[in-house]
């Protein structure tokens, strides 16, 4: 009986463990959107400087963001997603979950980096 219950045990788990993957890799490409799109809103908004934790926006604690020019490049467990700004951004540095983001904007580029 116990060989039974396993055998069905794995029979829903497989499909749903493939299912979480899949729903988890969709999150993560939304969140590199999500981060090209904070910084559009941002440019486009009356601010001049904005902070935010990295943590805030990255799905989790090991993963990363990179942001070149107009690339941004968002690195997790599962998989490397890639999304682009329209506005012109300055800025060659890699966030981390712990790291704070501060955003300026200097005569309509918007400047990224770590404080």
């Amino acid at each position: 009986m116990s060989v039974c219950g396993l055998i069905l045990l794995s029979a829903v788990l497989i499909p749903a463990m493939g299912m979480y993957d899949s729903q988890a890799r969709n999150m993560e490409s939304d969140v590199s959107g999500g981060i090209a799109d904070l910084i559009d809103n941002f440019h486009r908004s009356e601010m001049d400087v904005f902070i935010i934790p990295a943590g805030d926006i990255l799905p989790g604690t090991s993963s990363y963001v990179e942001i070149k020019g107009q690339m941004i490049t968002l690195t997790t467990d599962h998989g490397v997603y890639r999304s682009g700004t329209y506005a012109n951004v300055v800025s060659n540095s890699i966030f981390g979950y712990g790291d704070m983001i501060k955003m300026s904007k200097y005569d309509g580029i918007v400047m990224i980096e770590k404080i």
